[in-house]
């Protein structure tokens, strides 16, 4: 098999920034409050064992994934490493995890018996944390009934529980209401679980709009996620507001080249569909990506990039592994010159939100559709 070679587009993270990221959200929290970093999907799309070794580097000792292959993974580049997993793990995998110091969520009675039957066939015994639902209505134990079916399973062979989780809503939209009847049917539930079992147990409920909202639902730990991958959480118009004087960057940049450039009169039509026409005489340059690469093709006639230090407005439709863009009448860039998708380039950027907000969609999706492979490292 020959050597893949580096292409024309390709990710920078810049780890310093990273790093910045995790000290400003570490400071921030309460004392004592450990940091349970989310590095599902590929790390937010960034690359998880890269951003995981810094992290790692930076005093992070627990980290998140949702499936066993990211797990297993993950334990292979940082042997010490506390590794959470917030999916459900297949119990068929039980003794697979329990080996590799794997800690699952259980999220109900009939999962948690099938993981310790599967563990304690094997000999062995999983450590867990019981998930509850306190108002997500996804995964989960029913809060109403947590402290009975925790009871039981706590009693189990092959099953160890050590923590006690929820997730939250809303924490991220201005109206914290609901978040706060999470907040107090988690504290109320959590205590009497930990009075039951007659033992502390490591609680988590608040992700990032839950750190961003003060301290008072920090707990043991916290899951941060696109925190600190340097974006806020607002689902509306109005962002959440920070109380904690947290502050984040992107370190993610998203690059490619222009692979021609021509010169195209008035009225010219550019791309499939004939969608763009060019309102003057101007010059098109064809850049290497396409929705092929995870770039929207909602993006199509309103998405911009950085070229030449200047904002370019997409021509066209986006295609499969080309974009068309307009670089006006009077440009400098040449073929082979660097083209910003996010990041920035001179005295300008753009960054996966405001690609989010041309594409009806959150930073999250546009971040975790990047299929580029070629990372690099600053």
């Amino acid at each position: 098999m020959h050597k893949k070679l580096n292409g024309n587009t390709w990710v920078e993270l810049d780890l310093k920034v990273l790093a910045s990221n995790l000290a400003s959200v570490r400071r921030a929290l309460r004392k004592g409050t450990e940091m349970i970093f989310l590095v599902k999907a590929n790390a937010y799309g960034h690359g998880m064992i890269p951003v995981v070794r810094k992290a790692w580097r930076c005093g992070v000792r627990w980290f998140a994934v949702a499936h066993i292959n990211d797990a297993l993974e993950l334990r292979e580049a940082l042997p010490k490493a506390g590794i959470i997993m917030v999916s459900v793990l297949d119990p068929a995998h039980a003794g697979l995890a329990a080996r590799n110091r794997i800690t699952p969520f259980v999220a109900s009675r009939k999962h948690g018996l099938a993981l310790a039957g599967e563990a304690s066939a094997r000999g062995q015994t999983i450590r867990c944390h019981a998930k509850i639902d306190t108002g997500m209505g996804r995964l989960g134990i029913a809060w109403q009934d947590a402290v009975e079916i925790v009871s039981e399973l706590s009693a189990m062979r092959g099953l160890d529980i050590r923590g006690v989780c929820s997730h939250f809503a809303t924490s991220d939209c201005p109206d914290k209401a609901f978040a706060w009847i999470q907040a107090e049917r988690f504290s109320r539930v959590s205590a009497a679980i930990e009075q039951d079992l007659g033992r502390s147990l490591v609680k988590h409920i608040s992700n990032s709009g839950g750190i961003l909202a003060g301290a008072a639902w920090d707990h043991d730990a916290v899951r941060p996620g696109i925190l600190i991958y340097g974006y806020g959480e607002p689902v509306s118009d109005k962002p959440p507001q920070n109380k904690r004087g947290i502050s984040t960057a992107p370190f993610l940049q998203w690059k490619t080249r222009v692979l021609q450039v021509k010169t195209v009169p008035a009225g010219f039509p550019v791309s499939y569909g004939c969608t763009y026409t060019a309102p003057r005489k101007t010059s098109i340059a064809t850049i290497d990506a396409g929705y092929s690469d995870g770039y929207f093709r909602l993006l199509s006639n309103k998405g911009h990039v950085l070229a030449g230090g200047r904002r370019c407005r997409i021509a066209g439709r986006v295609t499969m592994n080309l974009i068309a863009i307009d670089l006006g009448s009077r440009t400098t860039v040449r073929e082979g010159d660097e083209v910003v998708l996010i990041g920035s380039q001179g005295k300008e950027s753009i960054w996966a939100d405001e690609l989010a907000g041309q594409a009806g969609t959150i930073p999250y999706e546009i971040l975790t559709n990047i299929k580029t492979v070629d990372r690099r490292i600053k």
